[in-house]
């Protein structure tokens, strides 16, 4: 009799966990669901440059899910054209601290681990059609392609079915990139470089981290390594501007 009221507890244990996981799971996108027509609002200002508009956009997603990763990532783009750099780094920054907490996630089981790779595959496409949508440039083209990339990696993942984790690698380049790039324009040199060595670390191929870091090390002086990064860029296939090698050879002159 007891083994059958110990056993009968622990299944209502069970089931209630199992209740409220799934119950905070429909919460979660319910508010995520919430936040997305403010998200593409902004998106759509992206477009049209209008970038204190995008802002505002951005900023309401947040405001109604502070866990939207993309939404603060796309308010550090919508922050950057205003130079405010600083402004930029906390968005980009805290975009990047909510992939890092992720890092170890286990679902529950295959159906979650599946919703949460679908919903970013969303996202990410809303990203890759703002982006394609708006001026194509060597720097568009290198964001256009960590996109991608990441894209990729979680559909091959959810090809794969039984992976119940968070990918290993769980800041995507083009967030460090953009990071790299804020902490650059406001004078920070060191956590820029930081950043554009997590990018090269993230996603070997991304030429414009490389150019990046070339410039970070003709400012501080080490122009051999500046010259192995150009290097290291133009292996990619990313067309380095030819200023920054004039450069880089009249300092080791």
């Amino acid at each position: 009799m007891t083994r059958v009221f110990t056993a009968t507890i622990a299944g209502a244990l069970l089931w209630g966990a199992a209740g409220a996981s799934a119950a905070l799971q429909s919460q979660a996108g319910t508010v995520r669901a919430r936040a997305m027509p403010h998200y593409r609002t902004a998106l759509e200002y992206m477009r049209a440059e209008a970038w204190p508009e995008a802002a505002q956009a951005f900023d309401r997603a947040i405001e109604i899910d502070p866990g939207f990763e993309m939404a603060y990532y796309g308010l550090g783009r919508a922050l950057m054209p205003q130079k405010k750099f600083v402004h930029a780094i906390s968005a980009y920054g805290k975009c990047r601290d909510l992939y890092i907490a992720e890092t170890g996630r286990q679902f529950t089981n295959q159906h979650e681990a599946q919703r949460y790779r679908s919903d970013q595959m969303v996202e990410l496409d809303e990203v890759i059609r703002s982006y394609q949508q708006g001026p194509q440039t060597m720097q568009t083209a290198q964001v256009l392609r960590g996109l991608q990339e990441r894209r990729n990696q979680l559909q091959q993942t959810m090809q794969r079915g039984a992976n119940f984790s968070v990918m290993s690698t769980p800041v995507p380049a083009f967030v460090s990139l953009a990071l790299g790039s804020a902490f650059f324009r406001a004078g920070r040199l060191l956590d820029a470089e930081r950043e554009y060595k997590a990018t090269i670390a993230a996603d070997p191929k991304t030429g414009e981290a490389y150019s990046n870091l070339a410039v970070v090390y003709l400012q501080t002086g080490r122009f051999e390594d500046a010259e192995k990064a150009v290097k290291s860029a133009e292996k990619t296939g990313f067309k380095v501007n030819p200023m920054l090698k004039e450069d880089i050879a009249a300092k080791k002159r």
